[in-house]
């Protein structure tokens, strides 16, 4: 009997301290604080939040020097990818389950091969009269075939980005941040490495790590100003300092969706919504100060 106490006294003790284990665990990952915000903010000092995401054209004007050559975003992004020191995710739900291996990141990078059993992928119709003649001819040399590689998509192809962040009020500071959480990078629609016609998603990636990967590389990660080229900044500050000029595509819903299928039913009355949206955010915020 007083074996059996002991036995009982003892997985009691052990369920206790894994309970407790768990709860400290738990504590340590929500602790009030967003672990992809480069900018700790105590979810407590919210007083209102809103998610944007925001479609970012480098070939754009005001966003070239993101883009100077040699020095591009997604030069940058691909390198660090390839060389092991950036991690891609799946989609701008930057989590431990959505992590996107490097092989697959290269597969997304590469050019996409044409549809097998064209009619003139042999060079010729399949009833070509001249076929066997040239097939059965004893003075033709042995071709030999040449096992080419994958073909890897040039850097700057890779110009539009689509940026996710969070608009807060900080009741404490009574200030409102933007706050970038994930950056993805795709393939344009127009782009000549794009078979399918539609914009292709390539990877996404945590802002907090792409900061930390601009600040480590001072002389290759610069907007470039081309106005003083005494006065470049690094891709990192320049993200603080929204150098950037983007639409917004989509505001957090219950649905899903974007914002020209939210407002608008046509593109262009979609391109309209979107600047809709950005003033009547702009007036929020000016009556957020007047009342």
């Amino acid at each position: 009997m007083g074996k059996l106490y002991k036995i009982f006294v003892l997985f009691v003790l052990l369920s206790i301290s894994s309970v407790d284990n768990t709860y400290s665990q738990a504590a340590e990952v929500s602790n009030g604080y967003n672990p992809l915000s480069l900018r700790q903010v105590h979810e407590s000092y919210l007083m209102w939040k809103r998610t944007l995401w925001r479609r970012v054209d480098l070939k754009e004007k005001q966003n070239k020097p993101f883009f100077a050559m040699n020095r591009e975003l997604s030069k940058i992004i691909i390198s660090a990818v390839e060389r092991g020191v950036l991690i891609p995710y799946r989609s701008d739900s930057v989590n431990d389950v959505n992590v996107m291996s490097r092989d697959d990141f290269l597969i997304n990078i590469q050019q996409e091969n044409l549809d097998a059993g064209d009619d003139f992928e042999d060079g010729g119709f399949e009833d070509d009269p001249f076929a066997a003649a040239i097939e059965d001819d004893p003075f033709a040399a042995d071709e030999e075939e040449v096992e080419t590689g994958p073909i890897f998509i040039p850097n700057r192809e890779f110009s539009i980005f689509e940026i996710k962040e969070d608009l807060y009020f900080d009741r404490i500071h009574s200030r409102i941040y933007f706050d970038i959480q994930s950056i993805s990078m795709y393939l344009p629609s127009d782009s000549f490495y794009n078979l399918t016609g539609v914009e292709k998603p390539v990877a996404s990636f945590r802002f907090i790590d792409l900061y930390n990967l601009f600040k480590s590389m001072p002389k290759e990660a610069i907007w470039f100003n081309d106005s003083n080229i005494a006065q470049h900044k690094n891709l990192g500050d320049a993200f603080l300092l929204r150098l950037f000029k983007g639409i917004i595509v989509k505001i957090a819903n219950a649905d899903d969706v974007r914002v020209s299928e939210l407002y608008a039913k046509s593109r262009k009355d979609g391109i309209m919504a979107s600047f809709k949206v950005e003033q009547d955010l702009m007036e929020w915020e000016a009556n957020l100060w007047e009342y």
